[in-house]
């Protein structure tokens, strides 16, 4: 009787409360992003028919270029862990400022220097 009892109550708690579910979230639709690749493509393009002409800080400054764009793609279309998308995220941030801060050197040398 009181197992019984017990059954029913558990019954009753489901009925009145019953267990929400999370929700799943819903997988991003990941497009192909052919500009992203049109343009790192684009600057691998730059900088090998450019490679004789660049100077040293031109080079560096593509290469950064090429990589931060390469982990964006990477970033956005294959799974990591939560860690490693950081890392990831973090690394194609550096690169980028790197990247422009060597163009305002670059601006600085050519312009006022």
């Amino acid at each position: 009787m009181v197992i019984s009892m017990a059954k029913q109550y558990r019954k009753l708690q489901h009925k009145i409360h019953p267990k929400q579910k999370e929700p799943d979230k819903p997988k991003e639709k990941i497009g192909k992003d052919f500009l992203l690749i049109g343009i790192i493509c684009f600057t691998i393009f730059i900088l090998f028919i450019g490679w004789e002409s660049f100077d040293a800080i031109n080079r560096v400054m593509y290469l950064l270029l090429t990589i931060s764009l390469s982990l964006t793609y990477a970033r956005r279309h294959r799974e990591f862990t939560e860690t490693r998308r950081i890392l990831i995220e973090r690394a194609s941030f550096v690169s980028i400022g790197l990247a422009a801060a060597l163009f305002f050197i670059e601006l600085y040398y050519q312009y006022f220097a």
